[in-house]
């Protein structure tokens, strides 16, 4: 292999390095597990706002909840004292039998208000179950199209490996200055840092090449690598 066409292959390498380059970073694969993950977060800020809205209905349960201890334990209290015998004033008699009554009445209100409260936390215990449901299944997905994720790389990896050993291989046969000046190109040019004189004109240049610089490029030897006074690609005589 001529040291030119080596170096045309050096550059036909690095353009598929690029290529695949681009190609991993929009695998669909990373799409699809992008996707999934977002589905995974949205049903995790759900079952936030759900967990966030049983604690205060089972706060709430639990402070009725003690209210109603607290006036039955007065309640029994009251009890004691009107039918045990220590109250001889019929005065103080009814004024403990109206405490009673509005207990009682107070008991009802609070026994009502916690059954209310568990009926508000059976949908959001419903809801949560099956979120968690939810979640175990888009975890399964996660963790799939991870696995293919890896998969898809692993093979644009491997490409990228061949399309390198190729390019070292041919780098080989490339004169290390003309290996340099490639380079320099390239940050400018990229996958057209070297192109072919052919038709008396640059094939990279969007311009065509006086006369005067394209009679000068034609006199050298075919092989010989020029530089177009135009663009400043690399021209291949």
């Amino acid at each position: 292999m001529s040291a030119m066409d080596a170096l045309f292959a050096v550059q036909d390498e690095d353009t598929i390095v690029g290529q695949l380059g681009h190609r991993h970073a929009h695998l669909s694969e990373r799409r699809d597990l992008a996707d999934a993950e977002a589905a995974r977060a949205a049903t995790a800020a759900e079952v936030d706002d759900l967990k966030s809205a049983h604690l205060d209905l089972y706060r709430r349960q639990r402070r009725y909840e003690g209210e109603v201890t607290a006036v039955e334990d007065r309640l029994a209290e009251l009890d004691g004292m009107l039918y045990g015998g220590s109250v001889t004033s019929p005065k103080e008699a009814v004024a403990l039998q109206n405490e009673i009554g509005h207990l009682r009445q107070r008991l009802d209100s609070l026994e009502g208000t916690v059954l209310e409260t568990m009926e508000e936390l059976e949908p959001v215990d419903k809801a949560l179950a099956e979120l968690s449901t939810r979640a175990g299944t888009e975890e399964e997905s996660i963790a799939t199209c991870r696995s293919a994720l890896l998969a898809a790389e692993s093979t644009v990896d491997g490409e990228v490996a061949e399309a390198e050993e190729r390019r070292v291989l041919a780098a080989g046969d490339v004169p290390t200055e003309v290996l340099a000046r490639y380079e320099w190109a390239r940050i400018s040019f990229g996958a057209s840092a070297v192109v072919h004189f052919a038709g008396g004109d640059c094939n990279g240049c969007p311009y065509s090449m006086p006369a005067v610089e394209a009679d000068r490029v034609r006199a050298l030897d075919v092989g010989t690598l020029a530089e177009c006074s135009e663009c400043g690609r690399l021209v291949v005589r």
